[in-house]
């Protein structure tokens, strides 16, 4: 039996990252800010991965980590470099035997912040004492309704023109990792995973729209900036390495219902 840690645990890929582990039978920690979860199977050990505070006991006696931390505001950002820099640092003076980070497809090939911030994340992977395995994935499910479901309260329901998404799940996001984190040898380069189908930004949130039952009129919105770009160039799909298997009409049904 494995004993992992999930940085970001509570988060939308780490839930499922540590329920997969679970499911494995292996043991699981999670790293958090904000406390425990008391009397339940997965210790939550409360730790601060950019001042490093408790990070030496939640990764005492840890095999694997797995990082699925996110920072997309500038106030958060400093989680992804100088908190991996101290997950990291300490996971080696741990004896950890490999840190698993997820990241985005394409990320090196975009100019905006966030992902700049990301790439960054992962050259301090690349670069790290211990072993490391970097697993990219496309943009999950929920990426449409959070675009779509504020907006639709005006009854408009934005959908970026000229683009298209292959948006995975992240119950197959957190396969990919975990298979990462127990895999004999590590890959050389990074993991990248995209979901079963390319479908286009109109396409999804009108499904999104019909699952719901949600009032307001599709309509076609420019996304500016290198953002817009990079989504327009198709930099955000990968056809060739169709990784997941449940589909965003399959996890619309399983959301709604």
């Amino acid at each position: 039996m494995v004993q992992a840690l999930v940085a970001g645990g509570t988060g939308t890929a780490g839930r499922q990252v540590v329920k997969e582990f679970l499911a494995r039978g292996h043991s699981v920690r999670v790293l958090t800010r904000h406390g425990g979860a008391p009397g339940t199977e997965i210790a939550h050990f409360h730790g601060d991965l950019v001042t490093g505070d408790g990070l030496a006991e939640a990764l005492d006696g840890v095999d694997v980590v797995v990082d699925t931390t996110d920072g997309k505001t500038k106030g958060t950002r400093a989680v992804l470099e100088k908190g991996s820099e101290n997950l990291l640092a300490t996971a080696d003076g741990a004896g950890v035997r490999r840190a698993v980070l997820l990241s985005i497809v394409n990320v090196d090939l975009a100019e905006f912040a966030y992902y700049q911030s990301k790439r960054t994340q992962e050259r301090v992977y690349d670069s790290a004492a211990i072993e490391t395995v970097i697993v990219r994935a496309t943009q999950f499910h929920d990426f449409i309704p959070m675009i779509a479901k504020p907006a639709s309260r005006v009854g408009l329901i934005p959908a970026f023109s000229k683009t298209s998404f292959q948006t995975i799940d992240t119950r197959d996001v957190a396969t990919a990792l975990v298979d990462a984190a127990l895999a004999t040898d590590a890959p050389e380069g990074p993991i990248t995973i995209g979901g079963p189908e390319v479908r286009t930004a109109r396409d999804l949130t009108t499904a999104w729209k019909k699952a719901t039952g949600t009032h307001g009129f599709v309509v076609n919105v420019p996304l500016p900036g290198a953002l817009g770009q990079f989504l327009r160039n198709g930099s955000n799909l990968v056809p060739d390495n169709r990784f997941g298997t449940i589909t965003f009409d399959r996890w619309l049904a399983e959301s709604v219902h």
